[in-house]
């Protein structure tokens, strides 16, 4: 008896066709006809296999377990023969002693080519030594117009430099003349709002000012004024009175810089 032909004695037994145990166990006909014929290619390999073995013994009333363990019984893999096993012992350390050898190879073969290499550095960077054919630095003899230290020492005289006179003036280029701008503010009637600022933007000055108060802004380059009500003040730029530069409750925009007052 096999496998097959016990499933196929169960199902008898059960009184069941095959088409009625494919019915029960969604389990294709032709595959069920080649499991009982003792043939598990349709199966899809032998974790479905033994499913199907498994699910075609419960409904055809035989035991399920005793089943699957005689299919694993008749397809258990086969283990190595004692003549694989006696070559697989007699190559892996003739292996291990190959790449032992070719390791060995390749470290000396560093090694060298590190010594060559270091030898080739020396010979490239190291200076020519005198003789074998190579040239000398020159070497200058008493006859040489330079003069030795003893004599330069024993020769030279100080020379003291002539007194400079109190009208002479050194004068390491062209002289600039000083620059900047003042610009002095005064409210006259009316508070004002107003906001100075300096060349690089930063701010001189900014809020209200009362009747009667004056403000005295200067910058290197520029001073520049946001006047809320120009009629209400007067300015003095650079030593220049300009008046009131607006009239009334009029907005002026003021830019002031070095030199002669001008207004943008």
């Amino acid at each position: 008896m096999s496998l097959g032909s016990d499933l196929t004695a169960a199902r008898a037994a059960a009184g069941l066709t095959l088409q009625q145990v494919a019915d029960a166990t969604r389990i294709r006909r032709t595959v069920i006809e080649r499991i009982e014929a003792d043939d598990f290619s349709l199966c899809g390999g032998d974790v479905y296999a033994r499913g199907h073995v498994r699910t075609i013994s419960k409904v055809v009333g035989a035991d399920p377990d005793a089943m699957v363990a005689e299919f694993e019984r008749l397809h258990a893999p086969q283990g190595p023969t004692a003549a694989e096993v006696f070559e697989t012992e007699t190559r892996a350390p003739m292996e291990r002693r190959s790449a032992n050898w070719t390791a060995a190879m390749a470290a000396a073969l560093v090694v060298v080519l590190g010594i060559v290499g270091f030898q080739v550095f020396r010979g490239g960077s190291a200076a020519p030594l005198a003789g074998n054919g190579s040239s000398s630095p020159a070497v200058v003899g008493p006859s040489s117009s330079a003069p030795s230290a003893s004599q330069s020492s024993s020769t030279s005289t100080p020379v003291t430099p002539p007194p400079s006179s109190p009208s002479t003036v050194v004068s390491s280029g062209p002289a600039v003349a000083a620059t900047g701008v003042t610009v002095i503010l005064r409210v006259t009637d009316h508070v004002s709002w107003v906001s100075a600022k300096g060349s690089k933007g930063n701010t001189l000055f900014e809020g209200l000012l009362q009747p009667g108060t004056s403000k005295t802004f200067t910058d290197k380059t520029r001073v520049l004024l946001t006047i809320g009500r120009a009629g209400s003040v007067t300015l003095k730029v650079n030593g220049k009175d300009l008046g009131s530069p607006g009239s009334g409750a009029q907005v002026a925009r003021l830019s002031f810089g070095p030199g002669d007052p001008s207004s943008g």
